[in-house]
């Protein structure tokens, strides 16, 4: 079957299943005739386990491991079990911080000061809150990141490091921000061809949309995962 029938069959985007393609989660052979992908029950049967795993929370890398035998499925299971169960214990002392800041009346930015010495005493005695969610990667995956990375030839050794993908996720993001800010500030304050420099100004504008239109993304992003965690 081709994409579209298997992107039904599975109730998931085409992107998706590309995705997992590219990270060669999957491997459908090409028909002889028209080149096209033919997808198999086989292949939709790996498609559903790894949607299965990731609706666990677990790695794309985790999924990788397990294809390639360096980790037994039981054992990735406990592994995730545990990583769920202390941020579960983050999230409960999270939520417990604002039940207390509410039944102790504590309704302003200054107010919250009371609470930094209880905050220090509970971690003293190795209690964790919720990390804040870490931006960067919401913008990186506003941005396609996942995507580009995807398409490279030496991608999974990137997506598979944590130090090269955090890198990569920081000067991907740096690029497509601030260079191009950069090359326009440059243009502006060079003397433009036209006596009013207009081009420029609406080039730098349009690109500014696109940039706040992603970051506005990446927000979206962070509130809804705070959403479904309470």
């Amino acid at each position: 079957m081709k994409i579209g029938e298997a992107s039904e069959r599975l109730g998931i985007s085409i992107s998706n299943i590309r995705f997992y393609e590219k990270k060669g989660l999957i491997d459908p052979v090409r028909d002889k005739e028209s080149k096209y992908r033919d997808y198999t029950e086989a292949d939709l049967d790996e498609v559903k386990q790894i949607i299965v795993l990731r609706k666990m929370g677990m790695s794309i890398e985790t999924i990788t491991d397990i294809q390639n035998g360096d980790i037994s499925v039981e054992q990735a299971l406990t592994k995730q079990l545990e990583a769920l169960d202390e941020e579960e214990a983050k999230i409960y002392a999270s939520k417990s911080l604002c039940q207390k800041a509410i039944s102790d009346g504590n309704k302003s930015m200054e107010e919250m000061v009371s609470l930094f010495d209880y905050v220090a005493d509970e971690e003293k005695q190795g209690v964790q809150f919720a990390p804040a969610e870490e931006f960067l990667d919401n913008l990186a995956t506003a941005f396609n990141y996942d995507y580009v990375v995807a398409t490279l030839p030496w991608g999974y050794m990137i997506y598979t490091n944590p130090v090269l993908n955090k890198a990569g996720k920081t000067a991907w993001v740096m690029y497509l921000i601030f260079l191009p800010l950069f090359c326009a500030f440059v243009g502006l304050i060079a003397k433009p061809k036209d006596s009013t420099g207009i081009t420029k100004y609406a080039i730098l504008f349009v690109w500014l949309l696109i940039v706040f239109f992603q970051i506005a993304k990446a927000v979206k992003s962070v509130k809804i995962v705070k959403t479904k965690q309470d």
